[in-house]
């Protein structure tokens, strides 16, 4: 195989002396799973980038149907994660997610930046700017040009995008500028950095509190990511997280112990997808635990200021609703106002008692929490005070051990 293109050096896993992600049996070819094909072609007609040349792969599952609309998922550096002997090996994952009906029949884009002078040197002029163009590229070029031999679904449900590094980045500007067309973002060791650039969406996200943009959003990123003058990866992918957090995006973040590389996003790439198409039409198991993942007690920490609060939780389906008593250490009980667990997000409000209005500065209107399951027994989030700015509190949940 001809050398990898420099700015894909490294990608087929993690440099010596970092930890190894192995690939699991779902990023392998298995016996009796049905394989798709991958086909390269070439865009040489691009009116949005012109005189650049685009490689690109596309992904054809073998249970692609023409009557039916199928569902697509465009990458960034396309090659890194089509390349069969590579560090994620879609094709493959695809091939066996598909067949097992945790992710919908799905036909991959696979597109490498383009080339004028030599292969990627268009890289960082399309990926970094926060602007609508690349989103345009895929929209009104290359998936119509894909579509003329696939039947493509144009919800934007059925519509996700992924890439790593600047092409994370570029997954995420296609998602917040084109929501209505891409609804899923992944985004491996994303370039979250720069004044001016990938670094302004922490605050721009904060601002959609109340008015969420229809996104769900994957952020994966390593402990060594790099730290250099244009910023810290790892900060910055924790910036977006808790950004992402704050606005009550549908999210998730997968913090590992590698570094720019695509060794850990690799590893976790099959779970990513369940994650990514839960509750799609058709996909199994895909919808989520219902209200009993979240009934008995709960013992609740928060941290507001330079106070831990704790209380207890109690969580009962009465009648055929969820039903909630809370007890604070300080307080007693307080009277539970409003309760309910959808898509693995636990929210509860309650009037706070004097000892907690210090939390709002001094407002009386009622506090809310966030909660969503990080692990079995184990929820986080945060409550947050009734007032103008609104205030985040950080706070956990653990299940108690039933006596």
């Amino acid at each position: 195989m001809a050398k990898l293109p420099r700015i894909l050096d490294g990608v087929r896993g993690p440099p010596t002396g970092r930890p190894e992600y192995a690939l699991g049996p779902d990023s392998l070819p298995q016996e009796g799973v049905p394989q798709g094909s991958l086909t390269k072609r070439t865009w040489r007609q691009s009116g949005i980038y012109p005189d650049a040349e685009h490689d690109y792969w596309v992904y054809m599952p073998a249970q692609y149907d023409a009557a039916e609309p199928a569902c697509v998922m465009a990458f960034q550096d396309g090659y890194a994660y089509a390349a069969l002997d590579g560090p994620v090996r879609a094709p493959i994952v695809f091939d066996n997610l598909i067949h097992s009906r945790e992710m919908p029949v799905t036909i991959g884009v696979f597109v490498d930046p383009g080339r004028k002078a030599e292969p990627y040197d268009q890289r960082a002029a399309q990926y970094v700017p926060l602007t609508d163009a690349y989103a345009r590229f895929l929209l009104d070029e290359l998936l119509p040009e894909v579509g003329k031999d696939v039947n493509l679904t144009a919800d934007a449900a059925g519509r996700a995008i992924c890439g790593m590094s600047d092409g994370g980045l570029c997954a995420f500007t296609v998602g917040w500028q084109r929501p209505d067309a891409f609804s899923k973002v992944v985004s491996h060791i994303g370039s979250y950095t720069r004044l001016s650039g990938g670094s302004e969406y922490p605050f721009l996200i904060r601002n959609t509190r109340g008015k969420p943009k229809p996104l769900r959003v994957f952020l994966q990123d390593g402990e060594d990511d790099l730290n250099i003058a244009e910023g810290s990866w790892t900060l910055a992918n924790q910036n977006m997280a808790s950004a992402l957090q704050y606005a009550r995006y549908d999210h998730r973040f997968e913090l590992g112990a590698g570094g720019h590389d695509l060794g850990h996003g690799g590893a976790i790439f099959p779970a990513t997808l369940r994650w990514l198409w839960r509750g799609h039409p058709g996909v199994r198991d895909g919808a989520g635990p219902g209200a009993e993942a979240v009934l008995g007690e709960w013992d609740i920490e928060t941290r507001a200021h330079s106070e831990v609060r704790r209380s207890v939780l109690k969580l009962a389906m009465q009648e055929g609703d969820l039903a909630a008593t809370l007890e604070d250490e300080r307080e007693g009980a307080l009277e539970v106002k409003a309760v309910k667990f959808e898509d693995g997000v636990l929210h509860y409000a309650y009037d706070p008692p004097l000892s907690q209005l210090i939390w709002g500065k001094g407002s009386s209107g009622p506090v809310t929490a966030w909660l969503r399951r990080a692990e079995e027994g184990r929820l986080e989030g945060a409550l947050s005070a009734g007032s103008e700015p609104v205030f985040d509190y950080a706070t956990t949940a653990r299940r108690r051990a039933r006596g």
